[in-house]
């Protein structure tokens, strides 16, 4: 099957949430756990060429084939793929807010103007078209996730309560959502083979939501931020405990589901270690850095591999 640009996938974004992610990861590993600043520095080179890549060809497709992407925006599950655009925005906005604050503010403005605009339009699809219990799925966080991200910067670059606006909608969202997933995860036929990394998108609202919330505290560690902290990581717990129902044979762009979920978890533990700075947050900050480097290596050999066997940019089956 020939490969298209109309075919290139809003999935793909997904590449640049989980190479940001490992960017944060070792950029806090740098400052609390003294990992090679190099390390940092070229995870950083690769995000921003990638992100540079992906954005130019989907902004590409969009221009030529305006009417595949309407109807990518307005699909019962790829829309919500659409929030990636506006994350990796405010992922590489964090990335780069140790190494140059002017970039990273310019990336986050954009992001966050962005992520409103993309959760107004997704909540609004969601209340005017008919959806099915099928279509319901993990990656329908994706767009609330990104309203939780932007307080990461949004505390130095706005007033504060810009960012407790956006993590109040992104914390309350989650709690209705949570209750939607479960009710069709257990109670109606299971997910389909290449949806179920999405899973792992449950890992990633209350993680993200402790660095969230562990910005605008200025740091402090509180019942609330260890309430999040803990269900987050219980739900990781949980997933590799079942990972026996993951099918990690055939391949699919959605594997990228896995990397982003994993580096928010080893950002959270890593910032609970800086306060904390006990031996088994350290191990486990480590132990947690190393898996995810290693997921992130391992979904980047196979996404290689199927760009060299033609295997992404063609026409998918509903």
């Amino acid at each position: 099957m020939k490969r298209e640009l109309k075919c290139f996938p809003i999935q793909l974004f997904g590449i640049i949430m989980g190479i940001s992610g490992l960017t944060i990861a070792f950029a806090k590993a740098y400052h609390f756990l003294n990992a090679p600043y190099f390390i940092y520095e070229s995870l950083l080179l690769i995000d921003t060429i990638l992100f540079f890549l992906i954005f130019t060809f989907y902004i590409y497709k969009w221009l030529k084939y305006p009417e595949v992407v309407k109807k990518e925006f307005e699909h019962p599950i790829k829309s919500s793929f659409t929030a990636t655009i506006s994350v990796s925005f405010l992922l590489i906005s964090i990335s780069y807010y140790d190494y140059a604050p002017t970039i990273s503010i310019g990336f986050w403005y954009i992001g966050a103007a962005l992520q409103l605009y993309i959760a107004l339009y997704i909540i609004e699809l969601w209340i005017t078209k008919e959806f099915k219990e099928a279509h319901i799925n993990p990656a329908w966080f994706i767009p609330i996730v990104g309203n939780v991200l932007v307080p990461v910067v949004g505390v130095d670059a706005a007033p504060i309560f810009v960012s407790i606006f956006f993590f109040a909608i992104g914390i309350f969202l989650w709690l209705v959502l949570f209750t939607m997933v479960m009710y069709r995860i257990i109670f109606h036929h299971p997910l389909a083979k290449k949806l179920l990394p999405t899973l792992f998108i449950l890992i990633a609202p209350p993680a993200v939501g402790f660095i969230s919330y562990f910005r605008i505290s200025f740091g402090s560690i509180d019942m609330f931020s260890m309430l999040l902290y803990s269900i987050s990581l219980f739900t990781f717990i949980l997933l590799v405990f079942a990972i026996k129902m993951f099918d990690f044979k055939e391949f699919f762009i959605s594997w990228w589901a896995y990397t982003f979920p994993l580096a928010a978890i080893t950002i959270a533990t890593i910032l609970l270690y800086s306060a904390y700075h006990t031996n088994l947050l350290y191990c486990s900050s480590y132990t947690l850095l190393s898996i995810t480097s290693i997921v992130i290596l391992y979904v980047t050999g196979r996404t290689i591999k199927a760009v060299n066997e033609q295997k992404i940019c063609i026409e998918e089956k509903e």
